[in-house]
């Protein structure tokens, strides 16, 4: 759809022609909650996500990056360094070459619109998701504004909320659950954002897919020297007993070893300093 038959659209709708959401026929749609796969991470887990990916199944792998960048805090602090920045760059809405006096006006009148947009410095946030994950979708709810239709809202939607068609894997639809194709989106209901990083298909072109391996190497480092201090970070305790104490006294022998261990700490009678 060309700029001119969106705004025809827009601004030629009637009080009795407003479309709901489009995920709003869908009221179980966010209700599935994220999963952590990053808990327990390993080689295998990390090719069945990227591979589940490359096959049209995003919920996987959308949790995984999104973990990534929960539990990275070095990888948070780069990405949210490169988001804010946007918002500094100045945007103007400009009339084509040789615009009539019309065009020139409506030019303007659209910054004015966009500029006064809620949620607008947000929602540019929210768009920015896509430099790790390779897309990134924001659902537009319509309202209107002194007779014509502008957007009151923007909904960031999580990306395992969407699936691809099953032959055209840069074909990014709504993961209702209903088809195994998805549901198109709606033309105007939605702002959808691109970021290739590297090269392929939607699902594989993100940063996040190539910073999957560091980051899977260096939870396995901190899980490792995580492991290593629990064993040896603090003294080892051994209790010994004769052959006179029975079951019960050695298990109560045990779970004092054991609590002295988790507590650094025990007592002795006062007779044991001598």
């Amino acid at each position: 759809m060309d700029i001119k038959s969106l705004f025809k659209r827009l601004v030629g709708r009637g009080e009795d022609t407003a479309e709901p959401v489009q995920s709003g026929d869908y009221p179980m749609l966010y209700l599935d909650h994220q999963g952590h796969p990053s808990t327990g991470l390993d080689v295998q887990k990390v090719y069945l996500c990227l591979k589940a990916a490359e096959d049209g199944d995003l919920v996987l792998q959308s949790d995984l990056f999104t973990d990534m960048e929960e539990r990275d805090g070095h990888l948070f602090a780069e990405l949210s360094k490169r988001k804010r920045a946007l918002l500094t760059l100045p945007f103007a809405v400009k009339p084509p070459k040789d615009a009539t006096e019309a065009e020139i006006t409506l030019a303007a009148e659209a910054e004015g619109w966009i500029r006064n947009l809620p949620g607008f410095s947000e929602m540019l946030i929210d768009m920015l998701d896509a430099i790790g994950h390779g897309f990134a979708c924001v659902e537009i709810e319509w309202g209107q504004r002194g007779g014509l239709w502008m957007p009151v809202a923007f909904h960031k939607r999580p990306a395992r909320a969407f699936t691809v068609a099953m032959y055209n894997h840069d074909d990014i639809r709504l993961n209702t659950g209903t088809n195994a194709d998805g549901e198109p989106l709606w033309e105007t209901g939605w702002i959808v954002h691109r970021h290739r990083a590297k090269s392929g298909p939607v699902a594989q072109s993100g940063l996040f897919r190539v910073l999957v391996w560091p980051y899977l190497f260096k939870n396995l480092s901190a899980r490792d020297w995580a492991q290593f201090l629990n064993l040896y970070g603090l003294p080892f305790r051994i209790g010994k007993y004769d052959s006179s104490m029975d079951e019960k006294a050695r298990s109560r022998l045990l779970q004092g070893i054991r609590m002295m261990a988790r507590n650094g700490g025990g007592i002795i009678p006062q007779r044991g300093r001598d």
